[in-house]
């Protein structure tokens, strides 16, 4: 998914002439929606585009256009942060200047500090004309609000704000008297015991495994994963909407886990009535859903564009 938001690169001019020399103070302000994207951070797996902004001495920024970068050049660099983001890029779109930051798909419970060194310099003599670091958060959002959940309610989350810390636990325990509580998320609910449990992620997503697909073209499949593995410790019980995949299915129904290269068979109950999947995890990983056994389980991991490639064979 990409996301525009505003970056502001004041580059501040020494002269306003045609051929205007550019001074030594770069400073680079990151606006998102109006807000300080530093202080929202970026979350994970997106991509981000910041439009660069150019200020002439005391004029209103404006963004860069690619005939006043003629003879000049960016140099990027990641001062910290490799962990969460990928190497940024300069980019161009209608004659302008952006700026890519891509996060990586990590989903743990704490944020982390990114750190891009901006430079400009003269194309030919490499001259440094001016520099500035964007630092920024990276990490998935704790949720809001759950001291407000009524005792008994299903607990929406969102993968907006996806972290749900010890101090939601326990608030959400004591709320329930100990008795287990219903997470839920698009297609899926979990009833556990929430006491003394720490901070978790439960980020998920119906993305399809690319791995899984390649081996098996020919077979219909449902993914469910939450990429944080959150770890309970103890079973709960994960529901799971397959309404959509009742009829075509022919009620027949077996589910995997996804698993270091491998599918696991995992026993699971059909709910006819209610057209659910349940089975009892502790933890919560990636799951394989489909209409017919499985029997060879080993699965290799695929390079980028094997999705697209089996995508293919399957329309031809």
């Amino acid at each position: 998914m990409k996301k525009i938001l505003s970056l502001v690169l004041a580059v501040m001019v020494l002269t306003a002439s045609a051929t205007a020399a550019f001074g030594a103070e770069l400073t680079v302000r990151m606006v998102s929606g109006g807000a300080d994207a530093r202080e929202e951070g970026l979350r994970p797996g997106e991509e981000y585009r910041f439009p660069l902004m150019i200020r002439y001495e005391d004029e209103v920024p404006t963004h860069l256009r690619q005939e006043e970068g003629e003879g000049k050049r960016f140099s990027l660099a990641i001062q910290s942060g490799e962990e969460v983001i990928l190497p940024p890029r300069i980019e161009t779109e209608g004659g302008r200047y952006y700026l890519t930051v891509t996060t990586k798909p990590i989903y743990g419970t704490k944020t982390a500090q990114a750190e891009i060194l901006v430079r400009l310099q003269d194309e030919k003599t490499g001259k440094e004309l001016g520099r500035d670091t964007i630092r920024m958060e990276v990490g998935s959002p704790a949720m809001k609000g759950v001291e407000d959940l009524p005792a008994g309610e299903a607990l929406r989350v969102s993968n907006a704000a996806p972290v749900l810390t010890s101090d939601h636990f326990r608030c959400l325990a004591e709320k329930n008297d100990g008795e287990e509580v219903i997470l839920a998320g698009p297609g899926w609910e979990y009833q556990v015991d929430v006491t003394d449990v720490t901070d978790k992620n439960l980020y998920s997503t119906a993305a399809v495994l690319p791995e899984v697909l390649e081996k098996y073209p020919e077979q219909e499949f449902r993914f469910l994963s939450f990429p944080g593995n959150p770890d309970f410790q103890a079973p709960g019980t994960l529901t799971v909407d397959v309404s959509d995949l009742s009829a075509s299915y022919g009620g027949e129904f077996y589910l995997y886990r996804y698993l270091g290269d491998r599918l696991y068979y995992l026993r699971s109950q059909y709910d006819s009535e209610n057209e659910t999947l349940t089975f009892r995890p502790s933890q919560l990983g990636s799951y394989v859903i489909t209409d017919r056994e499985i029997g060879d389980m080993e699965v290799r991991r695929v390079m980028t564009g094997a999705l697209e490639a089996v995508a293919a064979k399957r329309s031809a």
